[in-house]
């Protein structure tokens, strides 16, 4: 369910844009991916647990790889893969993901907030789209705001596997596969919903968070911008590229009358709060990545700042560096699409 409140609104729909993004620029993701009971109460679920039900039915193994993925926004880059092991629906119309993260470098890797921005060492970011219903689903919360799944003890030694999962609501009976988001890889497409002959129970869960799929332009126009679009929301991409010179966060001569549109259709919605979000490609390191997509979010907010006519405008600026990449870093034009900077605003 979309918060209704405002203020919660915006919020919520600012983390699970970038993964709108991800689904509607599929087509320029290239191959990175390739296809081969949670224990629950009536009291808080624990995230740190390790609940019997969570193991495979018997008979099964619970760790067949249905589909992989190797990372583009994290620290050891490719040596970090992501594994499927079932998308399955429960019992209790729950629907239940299994995952596996391998370490394949030579050090230990710590998760940390990788695949969830709330819940350390949780996968509670990854989303699921239903593209025939045109809709995505978020995962479960408790009622205590923690995600209904489990969670890592640490970090992930060199060579080793954990297994991660996590409850969403169940999709209708008749749909027979999803689209898995990362925030740390590409996307994974098609996965089969197969059944297990298990159930949970938990009475304090929050309402579940299904979403209308945002809307986005299949390509970059000429002047390199492009717009997602939801019956609540809009959001402008802009390309780097076009806004700044290479490692530098001044503004180009070409991105005040980009800029000058943008302040333009900003005066003409409704809304007073307006999100400026940096991004880049996983070129460098975030040391570099980090403070620079910041500063140019920064300089897009300044000058937007100084367009838009309408009063009682308020700006929330944030630099994500690499996270959250919308097409592949492996090649030179999912690298170009990746350095940008997002304006989200209500309409």
């Amino acid at each position: 369910m979309i918060p209704t409140n405002p203020t919660s609104q915006r919020s919520y729909q600012r983390r699970i844009w970038p993964a709108a993004a991800s689904t509607a620029l599929l087509l320029f993701v290239s191959g990175c991916v390739t296809s081969s009971d949670p224990q629950g109460d009536e009291g808080d679920h624990d995230p740190s647990a390790s609940p019997e039900a969570s193991a495979p039915p018997e008979g099964q193994s619970g760790n067949e790889v249905i589909a992989s993925s190797i990372t583009t926004s994290s620290r050891v880059g490719s040596e970090l893969q992501i594994d499927v092991y079932a998308l399955e629906r429960l019992e209790s119309d729950l629907l239940r993901l299994r995952i596996g993260i391998t370490n394949n470098s030579s050090d230990p890797f710590d998760l940390g907030f990788g695949l969830s921005e709330e819940n350390h060492l949780t996968a509670s970011d990854i989303s699921l789209i239903d593209d025939a219903n045109q809709k995505r689903y978020l995962s479960y919360n408790q009622s205590s705001g923690q995600c209904f799944c489990n969670q890592l003890d640490g970090s992930i030694g060199s060579g080793n596997t954990e297994t991660l999962w996590v409850i969403y609501p169940e999709p209708p009976g008749d749909l027979e596969s999803m689209t898995i988001l990362t925030p740390m890889s590409p996307p994974m497409m098609d996965i089969p919903i197969t059944e297990a002959s298990e159930s949970i129970e938990n009475a304090n869960l929050e309402e579940p968070r299904i979403l209308d799929l945002s809307m986005i332009s299949d390509s970059l126009k000429e002047d390199q911008t492009g717009r997602a679009e939801s019956a609540e929301e809009v959001s402008i991409i802009l390309s780097s590229d076009v806004l700044f010179d290479t490692n530098s966060s001044d503004l180009t001569d070409d991105a005040q009358e980009i800029l000058e549109q943008v302040a333009q259709e900003i005066d003409d919605a409704g809304s007073s709060v307006v999100s400026v979000d940096g991004h880049a490609d996983d070129t460098g390191n975030d040391s570099i990545n980090l403070p620079l997509s910041k500063e140019r979010a920064e300089s897009v907010e300044s000058t937007l700042d100084e367009l838009i006519t309408r009063q009682g405008i308020t700006f929330e600026v944030e630099g994500h560096g690499s996270a959250n990449p919308i097409a592949d870093n492996e090649t030179e034009e999912g690298r170009e699409r990746n350095r940008r900077v997002s304006v989200t605003f209500e309409k």
